[in-house]
């Protein structure tokens, strides 16, 4: 690739970027009526034009955010993820650690629970899928086809995102509740659920303490005091 080649993708990136900031802020901030191409363009400072480079409507842009938003929180959480030896658990902390986000900022849960965002070909469905198929192959899980299981856990992520953005009581318990109910639909033992439940906490709770101001900035919360004493919770054994 020669320098000028270079020079026009860093420009592109640079504008699609701009557009998709601005549009972020936008719905972020949003009172008023929905905003149209015509506030994304001017709040981007970009023509019309422009944005018809990129995009063919707002909500291929809303689409485009929640793709993104999506990748980059997975790309947040790889650390816990991979530091985790068996599928299960990575499975039971992945899935805590999303609703533990969507609680800690309403903002990203609003975007990312937007359907287009799991697709097939995100990060987090990837990941997923490929935790379910090594957990399978272990003996760990037990369903009939890959992409079935993989659509359902990725769909519950997403619904459970939107009830924990919207507000639940008690949260823990709803967060251990959904972990316990993830394991137990890709067929682990009551044994393993409940090891699960209690992992997607504690590691959680490692995690920040060991991260401290080096993890993402919406995580850095949970090594506050009062994120310590929300993680500090002890579940309660399923019956």
């Amino acid at each position: 690739m020669n320098h000028r080649t270079k020079v026009a993708e860093t420009r592109r990136a640079a504008t699609r970027h701009k557009l998709l900031d601005a549009a972020m802020r936008l719905f972020s901030d949003q009172t008023g009526p929905t905003p149209v191409i015509d506030d994304v363009i001017r709040e981007a400072k970009v023509s019309r034009g422009t944005f018809y480079n990129y995009f063919d409507s707002v909500d291929e842009v809303l689409a485009a955010i929640s793709h993104e938003l999506s990748d980059q929180m997975t790309t947040n959480i790889l650390p816990v993820h991979d530091a985790l030896l068996e599928p299960w658990q990575r499975l039971a902390v992945g899935f805590r650690l999303f609703m533990v986000r969507a609680m800690l900022d309403r903002k990203w849960a609003a975007f990312v629970t937007r359907v287009d965002a799991w697709q097939h070909n995100t990060l987090v469905a990837k990941h997923i899928g490929s935790d379910l198929e090594q957990g399978k192959a272990r003996g760990q899980f037990s369903f009939d086809r890959i992409d079935v299981a993989t659509d359902f856990i990725t769909g519950a992520s997403a619904y459970c995102i939107q009830t924990i953005r919207r507000g639940v009581p008690e949260p823990n318990l709803y967060m251990d509740a959904q972990v316990r109910m993830a394991l137990t639909c890709v067929g682990c033992d009551r044994e393993i659920c409940e090891r699960g439940v209690a992992l997607s906490l504690s590691h959680l709770q490692s995690w920040a303490i060991n991260e401290g101001l080096s993890a993402p900035a919406w995580a850095q919360y949970l090594n506050t005091d009062d994120g310590q004493r929300f993680l500090s919770h002890t579940p309660v054994s399923y019956k």
